[in-house]
């Protein structure tokens, strides 16, 4: 026998989590459905910063990296051969996107979800434990050389344009306060007003609890097939039975672009792999900041589970093989500036973020379906703006008037 609800979330990271949790305030019976749990997948493995002061969206790697990219030397950014057919019209017009010009279109027009990105997640936060997560420290970037910190004028002018808070430090004055690293940068920019989360995966997790506590039914079940039915009714088959509802939202992250292919959508969606490992500080060194290496592509930030080092990103299928390699590259780099000692994992963990060229993620309604919704495609900044997106697609659905304007995020700006 069918459950039946008044909406259907289809994923259970950061954003179909808040996005259920949204709806579930609204006052509509909302089933979430995962076949793992909540934020198992990409939103357990992210370097855990509310990026609320990333104004502008990552790029295209300089022309200067490109060679190292190809040759499979870089630390930041890798490509896989046999990917390259399949992705090469995608890397292009990010490559494009990547330009000046449509790069500070891109940020100001993610300005809106991602100023109020800290506000959303104070609000779910609420009637749950994950504040204790929540450290406001500030996001560090390292700059090595001049050149690079100089080659970031253009995000520092911006932040100023739009009042986000930074510091700059040199090499000296900030070892002072983050004593442990060894002075081998040029200069260090903090970003005061983005926090730092000591537990992505848990802080996921609480806030589907609450949407448990507060009355939605959370089922682990892994989704076979999505169907239309003639009495206006979605039915979401899984091997448990079928849930039915007149609404249903996709919020499967990188795998939203191949579920949906049957019902006729084609996403010009590309995943980019991330890797992270937990590591022991050497004696009584300690970290306070989410610190961004930006001569090698790497973050390193303290953890519940230990300093968690990040890689940047690598362009592979969720289903394809891990190859952390670029862990293996990164990790002298990071330890000749911070005493890292022994892994506390026993092997690298490895997800995808799901990424359009354009950096903006897809949120509304599906051009061609009656009562499917959408939201996915969120890239680096899932775990920053999956609350925001929640809010305003559950302003959408609801009739409520919208937070901002949603054009900028509508499935319509692709050819489907």
């Amino acid at each position: 026998m069918a459950r039946h609800f008044d909406v259907i979330v289809a994923g259970a990271g950061i954003v179909g989590v808040s996005t259920a949790l949204h709806l579930l305030m609204r006052g509509l019976k909302v089933g979430l459905i995962d076949r793992r749990g909540a934020g198992l997948e990409t939103s357990y493995g992210n370097a855990g910063v509310i990026g609320n002061s990333y104004i502008l969206p990552f790029g295209f790697p300089e022309p200067k990296k490109i060679v190292d990219v190809i040759f499979d030397r870089d630390t930041s950014a890798r490509v896989r051969y046999s990917k390259l057919p399949r992705y090469a019209s995608w890397l292009f017009e990010f490559y494009c996107q990547s330009l000046d010009k449509n790069r500070c279109q891109n940020g100001h027009f993610l300005w809106p979800l991602l100023r109020s990105a800290v506000d959303e997640h104070q609000f779910l936060m609420r009637s749950t434990d994950a504040a204790r997560h929540m450290h406001k420290t500030g996001r560090v970037s390292l700059y090595r050389r001049e050149s690079a910190f100089v080659k970031e004028t253009v995000e520092r002018e911006l932040a100023s344009e739009l009042g986000v808070a930074y510091e700059v430090f040199e090499a000296a004055a900030f070892c002072e306060i983050e004593p442990y690293l060894k002075p081998i940068f040029h200069k260090a920019v903090r970003w005061n007003d983005s926090p730092r989360l000591d537990n992505p995966g848990a802080v996921t997790a609480a806030y589907a609890e609450r949407f448990v506590k507060e009355g939605g039914t959370f089922l682990i079940e892994d989704i076979k097939a999505l169907e239309f039915k003639d009495q206006g009714a979605w039915c979401v088959k899984t091997a448990q039975g079928e849930a039915e509802a007149p609404r249903v939202v996709i919020c499967m992250g990188p795998w939203s672009k191949e579920f949906l292919r049957p019902l006729g959508y084609h996403f010009p969606m590309a995943p980019k792999r991330g890797y992270h490992q937990h590591y022991r500080a050497q004696g009584k060194a300690t970290l306070q900041h989410a610190l961004t290496d930006t001569a090698w592509g790497y973050v390193m930030v303290p953890m519940e589970q230990g300093i968690r080092l990040t890689t940047g990103a690598e362009i592979a299928d969720p289903e394809d093989p891990p190859n952390p390699v670029q862990l293996a590259r990164l990790l002298p780099y990071a330890q000749e500036l911070f005493p890292l000692a022994d892994p506390v994992d026993k092997a690298p963990w490895y997800g995808s973020r799901p990424c359009f060229a354009d950096s903006r993620p897809v949120i509304g309604p599906a051009p061609k379906h009656s009562g499917l919704w959408l939201n996915f495609g969120h890239g680096h900044m899932g775990l920053t703006m999956g609350p925001s997106t929640a809010h305003l697609l559950a302003d959408m659905m609801t009739g409520a008037k919208p937070y901002c304007d949603p054009t900028p995020y509508r499935a319509e700006r692709f050819s489907l």
